[in-house]
């Protein structure tokens, strides 16, 4: 190989170095992006659910005050034990799950 084609295949091998953690940068900004309107989605639809479950819990006494009660509920709608976590099926969810598995396609 002469020295000028060592040269450019050198420079080339630099430049895909240099580009592709930038990609990578790139589409983990997207995800945490998607992840985070899904996160948004979610809690946007629990929130009312667990202030109902607040309210009932301070009116049948079910904690000894209504901070316990908000701290019981406060992870409604997370993966507990066998139960899967609610919502997860919202579009935004849906989107951020599919970019996420599209990065494995290739694979």
């Amino acid at each position: 190989m002469s020295a000028k084609r060592y040269r450019s295949a050198v420079v080339l091998l630099a430049l895909g170095l240099v580009t592709a953690p930038a990609a990578a940068d790139v589409r983990e900004a997207k995800q945490a992006e998607l992840d985070a309107a899904c996160e948004a989605a979610r809690q946007q639809r629990l929130e009312p659910m667990r202030k109902k479950f607040v309210e009932e819990c301070v009116r049948q006494q079910e904690q000894e005050s209504r901070e316990e009660c908000e701290a019981y509920y406060a992870d409604y709608g997370a993966a507990t034990g066998t139960r899967a976590p609610l919502f997860y099926d919202l579009p935004p969810c849906v989107e951020a799950f599919e970019y996420a598995n599209s990065d494995r396609a290739g694979d």
